[in-house]
């Protein structure tokens, strides 16, 4: 049985009830029809004598025509229909009418197998980091697009919300931690480049801000420091970025993936 996970927010809206949230799933990142085509090729699944790529392209184009056509679409991922909305008059009535008085739309519902699929999943709950808070979603190499995994010198790109490394609190950056040490703090800190201090046992490596490019809310880059050796880590990014705003918070805020991420 698959697993996500999910965040708590405290719902303000029910005056009776104080203790009761409202959930949100926790986003790994976005994939498209390459990434979709390489995941079914790392199953193994034959695709020597197929261009995977034009295959499901050609798929989803003949979807659309025949919605176009006024046909309904059911696959075991989703149900696709046309939606109608606007006004006619019965002078309308028995004539065509122009695209630019209607809003069509494709309506999409779940197919049974991703019904199916969806009713038996666990769901961890974690509390919400706070309104702006960073989150982070996705972390991995942006040529390979593998999640959790990123490899020793290369580019590492972390995706997220409200990620933006903003503010002039020393603490600001990104951390990367040995999975199974709790200590990343700054005294502990090895600036990005620098030998960790016990090679047997790699010492939190800390990236300022001023080594990432993109840095915004939802998306940084960043050359993997030599110090973050192969194995297993933990990602940390703390900011006092504010949302949307130029402005910066006070205090600064953190969050640590919820995943462990392979060096190789």
């Amino acid at each position: 049985m698959a697993t996500i996970k999910a965040f708590a927010h405290l719902n303000e809206l029910t005056k009776d009830v104080t203790n009761d949230y409202y959930l949100t799933p926790e986003t790994r990142g976005t994939l498209y029809t390459e990434d979709i085509i390489k995941r079914i090729a790392d199953r193994e699944i034959a695709t020597s004598n197929v261009n995977g790529t034009s295959f499901v392209g050609t798929f989803f184009d003949e979807c659309t025509r025949a919605l176009t056509e006024g046909y309904n679409v059911v696959t075991p991922l989703f149900r696709a229909s046309l939606g109608l909305q606007g006004v006619v008059y019965s002078y309308d009535l028995g004539h065509t009418v122009s695209a630019d008085r209607l809003n069509t739309s494709v309506k999409l519902t779940q197919g049974d197998d991703a019904r199916k699929a969806v009713s038996s999943l666990s769901v961890e709950i974690h509390k919400d980091p706070g309104s702006g808070a960073p989150v982070i979603q996705s972390v991995m190499d942006p040529n390979k697009k593998e999640a959790d995994t990123i490899y020793v010198g290369n580019m590492v790109l972390i995706q997220g919300l409200n990620i933006a490394l903003r503010g002039d609190d020393p603490t600001v950056g990104i951390t990367f931690t040995p999975a199974g040490s709790d200590s990343d703090s700054p005294s502990e800190i090895s600036e990005a480049g620098d030998t960790p201090a016990v090679a047997s046992t790699p010492a939190p490596v800390f990236i300022s801000p001023d080594k990432v490019y993109p840095n915004t809310n939802t998306k940084l880059q960043f050359t993997l420091p030599a110090a973050v050796t192969a194995g297993q880590w933990n990602v940390k990014v703390v900011s006092q970025a504010s949302g949307n705003s130029k402005m910066t918070l006070k205090e600064p805020r953190e969050n640590t993936y919820a995943y462990t991420v392979t060096v190789v």
